[in-house]
C-alpha cells in the first residue's frame, strides 16, 4: 500500500501559543511565518473550490523546524459553481469561529474561512484565549450583527489587528482573499526581517 511520509509534527499552534503565556519574549517573526504558511495552505484549498470550515489554532500542526501543517479536514467541503456551500443542520460546527453568513444562513465559502482565520489570529496573539468567552452563541451573534468585533489582543501590533478587522467585514465580498492575506503577511514578515538587524544594532549601541 502506498504511503506518504511527512515530518513529524511535535505540537499544534494552540499548545504552542499557550506556552508563551507569561514569557517576556514573544516570537513575533516566528508567529508571522506560521500565519503566512497557513494562508498559503488555505489559498491552495480555495483554488480547488473547497472550504475547510474549521480554521482554528487547534487544527494547525507544527513541526520542530517551524513548519505549519493545516489539519483536520473532517468538515471540509466542495463548493458549487457559485463558490459557496450550504451546510446541513446535522453537523456540529465551531460556532465561535464562524462568519455571520455561516451562523445565520449556513453559507460557507473562501470568505467564511477568511473570517475564521481572523479568529485564529486573535487566538494566536492572545496566548490561545477562547473567543467571546462570556457570551452565549445567541449573544455572540447579536454582538457581531451590531458591528462589534473581538478586541485587539495586547500582543497584536496595529497592522495585524487591522488585518483581522478586514477578515471580519460583515459582507463577504469586502473581505480579503487568502491570496491577499498571504501577500500582506509576507510583506510584514519581510519588513520584520529587514528591520531585525537594525534593531539589534540599536540595542547594542544603547548597551555600550
Amino acid at each position: 500500500m502506498p504511503a506518504l511520509i511527512t515530518e513529524l509534527a511535535e505540537t499544534d499552534l494552540l499548545q504552542y501559543v499557550r506556552k508563551l503565556r507569561g514569557l517576556r519574549e514573544f516570537p513575533f517573526k516566528q508567529i508571522l511565518s506560521i500565519l503566512w504558511q497557513i494562508t498559503l495552505a488555505l489559498e491552495h484549498i480555495a483554488s480547488l473550490s473547497m472550504v475547510h470550515r474549521d480554521v482554528a489554532c487547534r487544527n494547525i500542526l507544527l513541526t520542530e523546524s517551524g513548519i505549519a501543517k493545516l489539519a483536520d479536514f473532517g468538515l471540509c467541503c466542495q463548493c458549487d459553481e457559485s463558490y459557496t456551500y450550504r451546510a446541513s443542520l446535522q453537523k456540529r460546527l465551531p460556532l465561535k469561529w464562524l462568519s455571520i453568513e455561516a451562523l445565520v444562513n449556513r453559507l460557507f465559502s473562501e470568505k467564511s474561512d477568511v473570517w475564521s482565520f481572523g479568529v485564529l489570529c486573535f487566538e494566536t496573539f492572545s496566548d490561545g484565549s477562547i473567543p467571546y468567552p462570556a457570551l452565549s452563541n445567541v449573544e455572540m451573534l447579536e454582538v457581531l450583527q451590531s458591528g462589534k468585533r473581538l478586541e485587539k489582543p495586547i500582543k497584536a501590533p496595529n497592522e495585524i489587528y487591522d488585518l483581522m478587522l478586514k477578515c471580519w467585514k460583515e459582507q463577504p465580498a469586502e473581505r480579503p482573499s487568502f491570496k491577499d492575506l498571504s501577500h500582506d503577511l509576507r510583506n510584514i514578515l519581510e519588513d520584520e526581517t529587514r528591520s531585525y538587524g537594525y534593531l539589534t544594532l540599536e540595542f547594542a549601541k544603547n548597551d555600550e
